[in-house]
């Protein structure tokens, strides 16, 4: 039986080094799992428990692909219709030839209309978005750029209009609970906060050598606002399900995708092309990221470590998270912490968790 005990340590050693304060990890291998933890603490005096709500950020993203392929599934879906044909507004100023699959894939151009975490009625999100200019010179689907939230709020928004529930209480409804996963959520429903509140995990800001709590992630008001790109939360433990479903589905068994769909979404749909925001040659599915560290090994960010095969698929999270899945390996990882210390600082942190998760396993 694997203790992953070099794993362990070298998250301890991150938290000697004060770049996080603690941290949940899941592993399973052939849906069995394997490791089940958390390390560290929460707050002071508090121990960090496995069944914290650990803040995913941009890990969350795959689940606007997942919840687009539901709607695929129903007929409800052309990834290459365009988006005005469902929201008019959304067709001004050049951005009438964007898609869904546009959105998905980070190739639609629009990663200027970037709202951050200061909470915002939806609607005035909506209108920010629909009424901003497109980058100058960009063709949505030949150049690529990793859009930061303004893609998610309309991919929200078409669920929202499709299917009349709002993004939050989709995924949360045809996701989560059908996966078992019920203390997952993007978005705390307002009316719900107070039964939750004390198994919030605090995220820190962990760049300047004294943890800090990072007030504009952890505030009520943005624990309880629905942001598609961001602010999903709950334990590893039940983040690797999805990644176990998507396995499951992806080898042809139906679920809450059908199998050709699940197959669909973490197929190469954006190879080989330049990042723009990254600064480095990266492939995606359908919100999927795919492994891409053999065009720069140990160089290309938020990947899943230097092992991970080519067929590996997942999303990372702005210096804190990673979650994916390793079909050739039939493994599943969770790596949730709860510090930030800036970019170089995590990437390293990641890596070194990562290929020592991996050498461990053999």
């Amino acid at each position: 039986m694997m203790d992953f005990a070099q794993t362990l340590e070298k998250v301890d050693q991150g938290i000697r080094r004060g770049d996080h304060v603690g941290a949940q990890l899941a592993v399973s291998i052939n849906g069995k799992t394997v490791l089940d933890t958390s390390v560290g603490m929460n707050e002071p005096f508090q121990p960090l428990e496995k069944d914290h709500l650990m803040l995913w950020l941009s890990a969350c993203k795959p689940l606007a692909g997942v919840a687009m392929g539901i709607l695929m599934d129903r007929g409800q879906m052309d990834l290459d219709r365009p988006v005005a044909e469902w929201i008019p507004e959304f067709g001004t100023k050049r951005k009438e030839t964007i898609t869904p699959r546009h959105l998905l894939t980070h190739t639609a151009g629009i990663r200027g209309a970037t709202l951050g975490w200061t909470p915002k009625p939806w609607d005035e999100i909506i209108g920010m978005i629909c009424y901003s200019r497109p980058e100058p010179h960009w063709n949505p689907g030949e150049m690529a750029g990793y859009h930061v939230d303004s893609a998610w709020y309309m991919l929200g928004e078409l669920i929202r209009i499709i299917d009349g529930r709002t993004y939050d209480v989709f995924v949360r409804e045809e996701i989560f609970l059908p996966l078992e996963m019920p203390n997952c959520w993007v978005g705390i429903p307002e009316e719900e906060y107070e039964d939750w509140e004390d198994h919030i995990a605090t995220m820190y800001d962990t760049s300047k050598g004294v943890p800090t709590e990072q007030e504009d992630l952890t505030q009520r008001a943005s624990i309880t606002c629905c942001r598609p790109g961001g602010n999903g939360r709950g334990p590893a433990r039940e983040f690797i399900k999805l990644y176990e479903a998507m396995l499951t589905m992806t080898r042809g068994e139906d679920g809450i995708l059908k199998a050709e769909t699940a197959k669909d979404l973490i197929s190469y749909h954006r190879k080989g092309m330049f990042d723009k925001t990254f600064r480095h040659t990266m492939d995606w599915g359908l919100g999927f990221m795919r492994q891409s560290d053999h065009y720069a090994p140990g160089e290309v960010p938020y990947q899943f470590g230097s092992h991970a095969s080519e067929a590996s698929f997942g999303h990372c999270g702005n210096q804190s998270t990673a979650a994916f899945c390793d079909p050739d390996r039939d493994l599943c990882v969770a790596v949730l912490f709860n510090g930030m210390p800036g970019e170089e600082r995590h990437q390293k942190r990641m890596r070194d968790v990562l290929d020592t998760l991996f050498k461990e396993i053999g």
